[in-house]
């Protein structure tokens, strides 16, 4: 079952307190754009079930820019059916896509969401901002950004 992507924002913050960085609501919803991408590749199913939409200046998850925007970011606080720690498949998922990515600054992770014919510029252009960026699309590029490794 995918997570609401608010209890993977928790988890990327809460890690990033771990190592004395805050992170901005750039960080996290580039980071969990990048994670969602990444399971959908590796795992064959989504990580988060929120809607992911094409915003003027990148991919955002809605739920989590309402939730976490602002300057001060906090854990939040989960509803009642919110879990309140992830398995540990994905925490150990979370942890390698952290330890490749969480250090990058928020623009650099900017940069790696916004490449020509991606997701992202696939769905402003056809779509207009605001449109969703459907997971077929994210597993595809993500599948695609494996491939060219291998062969490079």
């Amino acid at each position: 079952m995918a997570y609401d992507a608010r209890e993977i924002a928790n988890w990327f913050v809460m890690r990033a307190a771990r190592d004395g960085r805050r992170l901005t609501v750039m960080h996290l919803l580039k980071l969990i754009y990048i994670a969602h991408g990444w399971y959908l590749e590796t795992r064959g199913r989504p990580l988060i079930s929120n809607r992911i939409e094409a915003w003027k200046y990148g991919p955002v998850i809605p739920d989590v820019y309402n939730t976490f925007r602002g300057d001060d970011i906090e854990v939040y606080a989960p509803a009642a059916n919110f879990r309140s720690e992830l398995d540990e498949d994905t925490s150990g998922f979370l942890e390698e896509i952290y330890d490749i990515y969480g250090s990058m600054s928020a623009f650099r992770l900017s940069d790696l969401t916004h490449v020509p014919g991606g997701p992202w510029d696939r769905a402003s252009r056809e779509g207009g901002y605001y449109a969703e960026i459907p997971d077929a699309w994210i597993r595809k590029h993500y599948q695609d950004k494996r491939a060219e490794a291998a062969d490079g």
